[in-house]
């Protein structure tokens, strides 16, 4: 069954007889985030700001105690406590409109779902990533994520344009972004060194930045190496997508 309230995505991970739901808000209500066992207070000490916080993070110890993405990113250790990157599950993703179904091995479906909850997790460098939230896919290839990518920052210049503002049709905003994201992927990286519960989360977080580090490369190249399957010139994805 679809879902009925469109600010939600659910992740339902199926594990032998056991299931996990996740449900995800993907609008500004971060209530609406909710994962199968709710996390008790207090957070460990890696989850907080000031451990290895971003050099380009804008929020203060002061105001806000925990990094907004480690919080989720423990939620997402603490239900998949000893499970093995590589074990075979049953996942079913739910929208409104659509539902997918895959058979894969966790660390995949947990990238997928990541990808999502990063986005909407209150980090106000991921944030920028939340427009893709509203058509989220799961398990895009690179190809498409590239072109989600790009699609979605061009349509937000059209509208600048069209406002009398000036475009950035070159994609020079959206390059110094992935630089943003960079150095938050080296400053995370560190951060979840200190992670010993299991293999799963984290080399679905690796997964998840290293896709970002890809699509930046491509970016700076200017697209080059995908323009003739972007422009419908050939069907045939470049190798690595």
């Amino acid at each position: 069954m679809n879902l009925t309230d469109p600010q939600t995505i659910q992740y339902i991970f199926g594990l032998g007889p056991e299931e996990l739901v996740f449900t995800i808000g993907i609008g500004k209500d971060s209530s609406k985030t909710r994962p199968p066992i709710p996390i008790r207070q207090p957070y460990p000490e890696w989850t907080k700001l000031e451990s290895s916080q971003c050099p380009n993070c804008p929020l203060s110890t002061e105001s806000c105690i925990h990094c907004p993405a480690a919080v989720r990113v423990h939620e997402v250790l603490e239900n998949f406590k000893n499970a093995s990157s590589f074990e075979k599950i049953d996942l079913s993703v739910i929208t409104q409109r659509r539902i997918f179904k895959q058979q894969c091995d966790l660390q995949s479906a947990l990238n997928s779902m990541l990808g999502l909850q990063l986005a909407t997790s209150g980090c106000p460098i991921l944030e920028k990533l939340r427009i893709m939230a509203n058509f989220h896919m799961p398990f895009c290839s690179f190809a498409e994520t590239l072109h989600r990518t790009v699609s979605a920052y061009l349509t937000q210049q059209y509208f600048i344009y069209k406002e009398g503002g000036e475009a950035d049709w070159d994609l020079n905003g959206l390059k110094a972004y992935y630089q943003d994201l960079e150095i938050l992927n080296r400053a995370f990286s560190q951060r979840i060194q200190v992670i010993e519960e299991n293999d799963a989360a984290s080399n679905a977080i690796v997964m998840f930045f290293a896709a970002s580090i890809i699509v930046a490369d491509a970016i700076d190249d200017d697209l080059a190496e995908y323009k003739d399957y972007f422009t419908g010139k050939t069907a045939q994805a470049p190798t690595d997508c």
